[in-house]
């Protein structure tokens, strides 16, 4: 239970993150921010983000993103203005496809795996895990470097590169700044994500995820807005293709096929970048509105407890139902949990007592189902639970007595803490007041049974 906890709060970020990167290596390998030279230094930065795929997310990450690296790098050496060291990067110009698609793709899919797993063992090292991480991605660039030539001298060994051109490289002030600016971003993105604010802000957009915060009817504008952004980005690069060579020939310069495919080849290049500087926008955008969305979550959480208050439980309830599927077989569930004999325990053992128990149990009813469903404080001693995921009946009851054993252990004096709980099962789309009632007419039935128990329904033909 534990490990699919985990598993359900890491995924979705890593999985925007893994967009964001895949995002960053297109815009890196299509603009200067990858590749820039200022005498007498040159400097490749392009795969800093696989290396950090490999450390903040894994080695299959970073082997996709060093495949998206392999893929931009063999377009731009498909141009026929490139040199011809670079055309065996390219199947189209090579007289070896395969062996240009093993260099331009293989080296750099290995190059991240190599370096996924070299972060994935330095994670796992109880001692200078940091340093490890730093040390890591510092030699990045020469591994990157060792791992193309290599593949060049086996492939191409014609063009006269190997390995040897990595070593005479190392000391070049190219690849020491490069080395340290790699080690610097790649350490400092480690130790961001491992930061109390990270987790809070990941803790935060995985809450908005995770209880449906987020209205479905808005997918729709989302997605016409990025249609509109795409083919307007692809409209705004044809334009300008064609306005340049318009004004090219109309000053006397005419273009020979070739270079009219050289343009047109430099255009899509420009659009990818324009499209993944759109994409990380759109990206960003998304996680203002979650957070925008997750502080007005808050405004309606109960104070002391920190769950939804019921002005912010049955809304959500009502916007959960209208956009979920019950079968039979996996049907939802609405509960009410009502601690006995709470007001004794204010009697006897004083209000700060009860706001503990309170506390706690509305800790124990979010630890154990709020990764299926949704918990509110909906009265004094009062709670609600909205359990919409595929749960069974056996799980289910295997969840209930958890829970009911938790609330024994808590401490009270003279007291044993328990609570009686009706469960009312969901199998259409139904009214949260009607919920409500049937839940509540179980309750009553376990109080009347004698309390400290549940009794769940039936579901009706």
């Amino acid at each position: 239970m534990k490990a699919n906890k985990n598993l359900q709060q890491e995924l979705p970020l890593r999985g925007y993150l893994l967009a964001a990167l895949t995002a960053i290596e297109l815009l890196m390998s299509f603009s200067f921010l990858g590749y820039f030279h200022v005498e007498p230094i040159s400097i490749t930065i392009a795969f800093i983000p696989v290396l950090l795929a490999g450390c903040l997310i894994g080695p299959g990450a970073s082997s996709l993103v060093g495949l998206v690296f392999g893929t931009a790098s063999m377009w731009k050496a498909s141009a026929p203005y490139v040199t011809a060291a670079d055309r065996v990067f390219s199947p189209f110009l090579s007289s070896r496809p395969v062996a240009s698609l093993l260099l331009s793709l293989g080296s750099r899919v290995l190059f991240g795996l190599i370096t996924g797993l070299l972060f994935y063992l330095a994670k796992k090292s109880r001692r200078h895990c940091s340093l490890w991480i730093f040390v890591i991605a510092f030699i990045g660039r020469a591994l990157h470097s060792a791992l193309v030539y290599t593949f060049m001298g086996l492939l191409f060994p014609e063009i006269g590169f190997s390995i040897h051109n990595t070593l005479e490289d190392l000391g070049s002030p190219g690849n020491l700044l490069t080395s340290l600016i790699s080690g610097l971003l790649v350490f400092g993105a480690w130790k961001l994500c491992h930061t109390k604010s990270f987790r809070k802000f990941a803790q935060r957009m995985m809450t908005v995820k995770r209880i449906r915060l987020i209205d479905r009817r808005i997918l729709i504008p989302v997605i016409c807005v990025m249609a509109v952004t795409l083919l307007s980005a692809g409209a705004i690069a044809l334009y300008f293709l064609q306005r340049m060579l318009h004004v090219l020939d109309t000053s006397g310069y005419h273009l020979s096929g070739e270079t009219n495919y050289n343009l047109f080849h430099l255009q899509i290049q420009f659009l990818l970048g324009l499209l993944s500087l759109v994409f990380l926008v759109a990206l960003f955008l998304v996680f203002v509105y979650r957070h925008t969305t997750y502080l007005s979550y808050e405004a309606r959480s109960d104070a002391l407890t920190g769950i939804l208050n019921r002005n912010g439980f049955f809304p959500l309830c009502e916007n959960i139902l209208a956009n979920s599927i019950f079968p039979r077989e996996f049907p939802g569930y609405f509960m009410i949990v009502d601690i006995d004999y709470f007001k004794n325990v204010n009697d006897s053992q004083g209000h700060p007592k009860g706001d503990e128990i309170l506390t706690l149990v509305a800790h124990y009813l979010q630890e154990i189902f709020s990764y299926s469903g949704v918990v509110g404080r909906i009265g004094g001693d009062e709670f609600a639970v909205l359990l919409y995921g595929t749960i069974r009946r056996e799980e289910l009851e295997t969840s209930l007595d958890t829970f009911m054993e938790k609330v024994h252990g808590i401490p009270c004096t003279g007291i044993n803490v328990s609570c009686s709980i009706g469960v009312a099962p969901v199998t259409t789309v139904q009214d949260t007041d009607l919920l409500y009632r049937q839940a509540d007419h179980y309750l009553y039935l376990a109080k009347n049974q004698g309390r400290d128990r549940y009794v769940i329904g039936t579901i009706s033909n």
